[in-house]
């Protein structure tokens, strides 16, 4: 569906569940693991399908992983902040979406409504 809709010229959200769950006996670690694994996959396969003029990535492992793994960032120019503590960046040629913005939103930064606002 998000491929599609790139695809169509509209923006496309990939998203997790907020609900919490920390009954892996390890404080929630091999879950949250398991989570950002199939995330990294969904991307990948996004950016296969389809090529986004740019991503936005919440939560700081999640966002590192997205780029490295998902998108085969080696190389980025930082162009600065959309708000205080998030920066965004141009994505290098090795990358699999070259020249494309790429803003790194770290978990607990910003403001309840600064997420919406940099997308927009």
């Amino acid at each position: 569906a998000a491929a599609a809709a790139l695809g169509a010229g509209r923006s496309a959200c990939v998203f997790t569940s907020r609900r919490v769950q920390q009954d892996d006996g390890s404080g929630g670690l091999v879950i949250g693991a398991k989570v950002n694994e199939a995330l990294c996959a969904v991307a990948a396969r996004v950016v296969e399908r389809a090529t986004p003029a740019f991503v936005v990535a919440k939560g700081g492992i999640t966002s590192n992983d997205v780029a490295v793994k998902s998108l085969g960032v080696r190389r980025a120019d930082v162009l600065g902040q959309v708000v205080a503590g998030v920066p965004a960046w141009r994505l290098g040629r090795e990358s699999r979406l070259p020249g494309a913005s790429y803003v790194v939103f770290p978990g607990n930064v910003g403001d309840a409504d600064d997420l919406a606002n940099v997308v927009e």
